[in-house]
This record gives C-alpha cells, sequence and structure tokens, in this order.
C-alpha cells in the first residue's frame, strides 16, 4: 500500500483566542514585575545565608586546626617533662629514690619551672605509692593513688605509649589537672624492661591551657580538648570542675570511632555561666595527630544567623531601591508594548502558520532524504498490523533482495534462531510503541550471513507505527574478535610472566634480606623490560639489539669512564615466546659479571655479538679486563640454573660457559623456529 509521512497539522486561528490570550498573558507578566524582586530577594537572602554557613564552617576548621596545633605543644612539654623526669631517676631503685628525695625533689621541681604550663610531676612505685614530687615534700607516703586514673592507664598500657588521664581534683591542693601517664623505665628495682614498676604522672592545670585557647579566639567560640572515649579535658571558658562526657549520641564519636582527621557537624553543648542551658551550635573538629585526643571549636548558631541578618540588612538597604526601580521600569515597558501587541498578533499568527507548515514539509523532505540514502537500512513498520508499508534500497541490498521487489517483511531471510528475537521486539513496541535495540544476522541468497543491530523509534504524526533502522555490524564483529583474541594473547602473557616471577622468589639463594631483594628486584626488572617490549610490538615480536640494550641499561654501560660494552650484530626480530627468556639469560651474565667479572672494574670490557639465519639465532658474550680468573667457579648458582632452564629448556637451544682467566665466554644457540620471528620488529610494530 502507499505510504505518505502526515505530520502534525498547526492549530488553526480560530483555535487561538487571541486578545484573551494576550491579557492573560501581560496579566502574568505583571504579576510577576512584582513576585520576581521576592523571589529574587528571597534567593539573595538564601545564598547569603549559605555564604555565612560556608564562612563559619571556615573559620571554625581554622580554628581547631589552629587550637590542636597549639594543644599538641602542650603534651609534647607535658611528655618531654615526663622523659626528663624518668632520666632524672633511671637506674635508680625504689629505695635509692625514697633516701636521695630531696635532691630528686628539686630537680623535679627545677624541669616544672623549665616547662610552660606543668602544673607537677608525681612518681609512683608499682603500688601506687609517692616515691617523689616536684611540689610535695616530702611526698606522702600514706596516700594510696593505686586507683587513680593515671596510675591505671600506665599500669595496663600495653607499651611505654603515653596516656592521657581525664580531668581531677587534687586530694591535696584541691585543683583541677589532667595528667599525661607514663611507666618508669630503666629503675633499678631489678625488674624486666616490660614489667611495670610504677608511673610517672606530668600534671597541667587544664584552665591554664584554656586561656591559651581562648587567645586563639575572635570571640564567641567554644572550644574543648577532648579525649577520644568523649572525656573532656579542656574547654572554654575555664572549667570550675570536671565535665561529665560526651553523650554517645553525639556525632562526634562517630567521627572519632571512623579516625576522621577534621570536619563539621551540628551539635548541643552545654553552657557554662552566663551561657547556661542547651545550645545548638557548629562544630568543627580536628584530631591531634599521634594521639587519641580531638579539639573541638563550637560557634552557636543564633550568632551565626546574627551575623548573616546583619550583612542582609546591609546589603538589602543598597539593593532593594535598584530592584524596585527595575520593577518599575519593566511595568512602564509593558504597559507601553501593551497596545503594539494587539496590532501585531494578526501578522505574528500568519507567520506562524506558513512557518510551521514550511517546517512540516521541511522535515518531512529532510526525512525522506534520509530514508532514501543509503547510509544504513530503513523502514516503515506498523506493529498493530505487522505490515512493512516502506523499505528503502539499501536494506534491500543488505538483505539480498532486488530493488523494488515486494513484499518485505521484518523477519525475512532470518534464521531460525533468531526468530523469537523478533518477536520479541514486535511485542515490545505493542506495549511501549517502540523496542530495544537488538542483534541478529540475516542469511543472504549466497549463504553468507549479515551480522546487524536493529532500533526503532516512534514515527512522528502515525499512531501504530515506527521508523526501523538496520546497521550492518560486520566490522564491529571483527573488531570484537581481534579484541577477545588479543585479551587472550595478553592473559596468557601474564600467566607466564607470574609463573617466572614466582620462580625468581621461590628459588633465589642469598644471604641477606638486602640481597634477596636485590636479585629478585633485578630479575623481574628484566621480565619488566621484556614486557614493555612486547607491548609496543602488540605481542609479536621485539628487536634483539633494543633488548640487550634495555637489559644492559641498568649497569650502566655507557662508556663514560666505566666498562666498555660493545654491542654487534644485525636487525633481529626475536619471536615473542623468546623475549622473556632471552632477557632473564642476559640478565643473569649481566648480574654475574657485575659482581665478579668485567662491569665489577672500570677497565672491563664487555663484548655482545650474534648472528642469525636459517639455522637459528648465535649469540655470543665476551668478557675481558676484569678480575683474572685462577678457575671455574665450584658449585653452580642460581642464576646458571635459570640459564639452562630457559636456553635449553624453554626455548630448546644450547648455553657453552668457558671459564677463561681473562673472563667469561658464553656461547648460546637458539633454533630457529622458536628465537626468530617471521618479520623484522619495526615492521610488526607498523602493522599493529
Amino acid at each position: 500500500m502507499p505510504w505518505t509521512m502526515a505530520w502534525p497539522n498547526p492549530p488553526s486561528p480560530a483555535a487561538r483566542s487571541a486578545p484573551r490570550r494576550r491579557w492573560n498573558w501581560l496579566h502574568a507578566v505583571l504579576v510577576g514585575s512584582v513576585l520576581l524582586p521576592a523571589l529574587g530577594l528571597a534567593a539573595f537572602a538564601w545564598f547569603g545565608w549559605r555564604a555565612a554557613w560556608a564562612d563559619a564552617e571556615r573559620a571554625l576548621g581554622r580554628g581547631a586546626q589552629a587550637s590542636a596545633e597549639y594543644a599538641l605543644r602542650v603534651i609534647e612539654a607535658q611528655r618531654f617533662a615526663g622523659i626528663s623526669a624518668n632520666e632524672k631517676l633511671r637506674g635508680l631503685s625504689d629505695a635509692e629514690i625514697r633516701a636521695r628525695e630531696a635532691e630528686l625533689h628539686a630537680a623535679l621541681a627545677a624541669i616544672v619551672a623549665q616547662t610552660d604550663l606543668v602544673q607537677s610531676i608525681h612518681v609512683a612505685d608499682r603500688n601506687g605509692r609517692l616515691l617523689v614530687s616536684a611540689t610535695l615534700y616530702p611526698a606522702p607516703r600514706d596516700v594510696d593513688h593505686s586507683e587513680r586514673e593515671w596510675m591505671r592507664l600506665a599500669r595496663d598500657a600495653p607499651s611505654q605509649a603515653v596516656q592521657i588521664a581525664p580531668v581531677d581534683i587534687g586530694r591535696v591542693n584541691r585543683m583541677l589537672f589532667y595528667s599525661l601517664s607514663l611507666r618508669r623505665s630503666g629503675s633499678g628495682n631489678g625488674l624486666p624492661e616490660e614489667a611495670f614498676d610504677g608511673a610517672i604522672a606530668v600534671s597541667i592545670n587544664p584552665n591554664r591551657v584554656a586561656e591559651g585557647l581562648l587567645a586563639l579566639d575572635d570571640g564567641g567560640d567554644v572550644t574543648a580538648l577532648v579525649r577520644r572515649d568523649g572525656e573532656v579535658l579542656v574547654r572554654t571558658p575555664v572549667l570550675e570542675g570536671p565535665l561529665p562526657r560526651i553523650p554517645p549520641v553525639s556525632p562526634l564519636h562517630r567521627f572519632m570511632q571512623q579516625e576522621a582527621r577534621s570536619g563539621t557537624y551540628v551539635g548541643i553543648t552545654l553552657g557554662l555561666g552566663e551561657e547556661a542551658g542547651r545550645w545548638e551550635r557548629l562544630i568543627a573538629f580536628h584530631r591531634i595527630a599521634g594521639l587519641p585526643l580531638y579539639v573541638t571549636v563550637g560557634r552557636p548558631i543564633a550568632l551565626i544567623a546574627a551575623h548573616w541578618r546583619a550583612t542582609l540588612l546591609q546589603q538589602l538597604a543598597v539593593g532593594t531601591p535598584i530592584i524596585l526601580l527595575l520593577a518599575g521600569l519593566a511595568w512602564l515597558a509593558l504597559r507601553r508594548t501593551e497596545a503594539a501587541a494587539a496590532a501585531e498578533a494578526a501578522l505574528l499568527r500568519e507567520a506562524a502558520e506558513r512557518q510551521a507548515a514550511e517546517r512540516a514539509r521541511a522535515a518531512e523532505t529532510r526525512f525522506r532524504a534520509v530514508f532514501d540514502s543509503r547510509v544504513i537500512g530503513m523502514a516503515i513498520f506498523d506493529w498493530a498490523t505487522g505490515e512493512v508499508l516502506a523499505v528503502n534500497d539499501r536494506l534491500r541490498e543488505m538483505t539480498g533482495q532486488a530493488n523494488g521487489a515486494l513484499p518485505w517483511h521484518l523477519r525475512m531471510r532470518t534464521p531460525a534462531e533468531h526468530a523469537p528475537s523478533d518477536q520479541r521486539a514486535i511485542e515490545e513496541a505493542r506495549q511501549r510503541g517502540w523496542w530495544t535495540p537488538y542483534e541478529k544476522d540475516y542469511e543472504r541468497p549466497d549463504g553468507t550471513r549479515l551480522p546487524v543491530r536493529i532500533a526503532s523509534a516512534p514515527l512522528p504524526g502515525e499512531p501504530h507505527r515506527v521508523v526501523v533502522t538496520v546497521q550492518d555490524i560486520t566490522e564491529q564483529r571483527e573488531a570484537e574478535a581481534r579484541r577477545d583474541l588479543l585479551l587472550g594473547e595478553i592473559n596468557h602473557r601474564a600467566k607466564n610472566v607470574l609463573a617466572t616471577a614466582q620462580a625468581a622468589l621461590r628459588l633465589s639463594r642469598a644471604e641477606t634480606v638486602a640481597e634477596h631483594v636485590q636479585e629478585v628486584g633485578g630479575r623481574i626488572g628484566a621480565l619488566a623490560q621484556a614486557m614493555a617490549l612486547l607491548s609496543e610490538s602488540g605481542w609479536r615480536s621485539a628487536d634483539l639489539e633494543e633488548l640487550v640494550r634495555a637489559t644492559l641499561a641498568p649497569f650502566l654501560l655507557d662508556g663514560t669512564g666505566g666498562p666498555l660494552c660493545r654491542i654487534e650484530g644485525p636487525r633481529v626480530a626475536l619471536a615473542s615466546n623468546a623475549v622473556q627468556p632471552l632477557s632473564m639469560a642476559l640478565h643473569e651474565l649481566a648480574t654475574n659479571a657485575a659482581k665478579y667479572g668485567a662491569l665489577s672494574v672500570r677497565a672491563g670490557e664487555l663484548r655482545i655479538a650474534w648472528s642469525a639465519g636459517p639455522g637459528g639465532l648465535r649469540l655470543l658474550w665476551q668478557e675481558g679486563g676484569g678480575p683474572t680468573l685462577l678457575r671455574p667457579p665450584e658449585k653452580r648458582g642460581f642464576g646458571t640454573r635459570v640459564m639452562e632452564a630457559t636456553i635449553r629448556r624453554q626455548l630448546g637451544g644450547s648455553l657453552v660457559q668457558n671459564w677463561l682467566p681473562e673472563g667469561l665466554e658464553c656461547r648460546i644457540e637458539l633454533p630457529a623456529a622458536r628465537s626468530l620471528a617471521a618479520r623484522p620488529a619495526v615492521e610488526a610494530v607498523a602493522a599493529a
């Protein structure tokens, strides 16, 4: 049946109701002239709030980082004081410390005086009794400190790591302190080094640390030093007593468990003094490097909002008159265009109708040109009736049908195994109007098959009809086959390389770990160089001279004040299976020469020459000018076994080593079938 393309008709003039539509449009514009400035103000306020929030996050982040650096310096001062105290007591037993208490008290007091912020140093024996103190003399012996947190942390610590005890109140002076606790080491009590033999507690007043943190604050922020378990060690403003732990529901606990370095969150903090009550704050945290401590800096959200409102009011004072002026100008412009719009409406409708008709004709012409082109096979298919309405010449040519021959249907020349795919496509089109692209084969009259991809799209203005495109994907299938072949070859090469590397690791013998790493690294490096040369040629072959130079490059054979190397031989393309084994053999020869032969002295000389022909590949390794060989080696090393395994067993060649007084002479012969490629390496690379 004949087919013509029907495009949607343009709307008729009677359906437009121009005066009514024009008035509604103008009314909407006028209303918009009021609403748009209001929306602009709202958007301005919103972006201003986001900017104020981002500024607060950046400021708090910088404050947390600066406070963390300050807290780290304080902790390092405590740690230095503790280490200094331990050195003063090193080698002294408990009895000797008590006997020299006055002297040691003065020494500890001097350490406290020299260390900023440190409040006191206490040294206790393993039973929790004070031995000596920097602030108490004589140290009270009747007070049991065994259950104090700083004593328990030192006793239970698995190593000499520094431990931080929570805030506590002194039993003698009733002052707040938190302690840095560490084990005594090197005592003279005769216990093993790893045994617990007392503790050293370096105390510091948290409020003095808080004063230092306040100096970093620009006002209104609350800074705290928090232990990883939630214990608050320091807080601004200053503390009157220990604070409760940060509750487990706080997001800070989640960040601390994840060992996050820094970040921000919104949380609830308890105010002190004039700030009593619960405050919602934006809080930034920063981890103190190497310690289970975090610094938090919080700012009330109400303070951020107040700053935002002040900034917004300043900006609105300037922007509002401008917005109102623009709205007034828009109103005036709309009123002036109202009269002109009525006169132009008829002309615009007529021009629109003409343009719509021309676009429809142009679209149909373009579609006809595309449909009749020979770029891709196309057909018009009615999925309601299953009838093909039109077929272009390219599709008939693809299926081997003469031009103009009828009928033609979707499942024409389709092998039986692809018939279900066609049926599924038709059912899918009946459900949603088109089908998902799929692939199948067409069987040509000469028996060959043509792989194609069949897609569809709804035809504008034609219900139940789709445009079918049939694309020849022969080149794609061939490319996929080449890709699969190349992937298989790469997989095979990778398995061979891994097997060789495993053998190098398993069979290498060395007296030290460094020698073992050097030997295995060199062998694996030789494998890597061979792999690189193979990859450049598409895994087909490699140039022998390039392989020799790449293998010897790590041994500095450049002729500038070192051993001299001469490389002689014609251009030879190595077969891919011979590249890795020959690279390993050359590496073993070079390694031996660098240790014992010509490459171990500046006056050494090395000559590598080869020839190739129908009989195979012959390679000569000849050393001279090195240390004089008195006799051949008495035992065969791993390098010799590697060369025999690669040259003889893997490549089916021969290996002869002559240990002459002037140096090693090694002759390698390989059969042509296993060592030489069919074409030169340069041509293979160009073909790839």
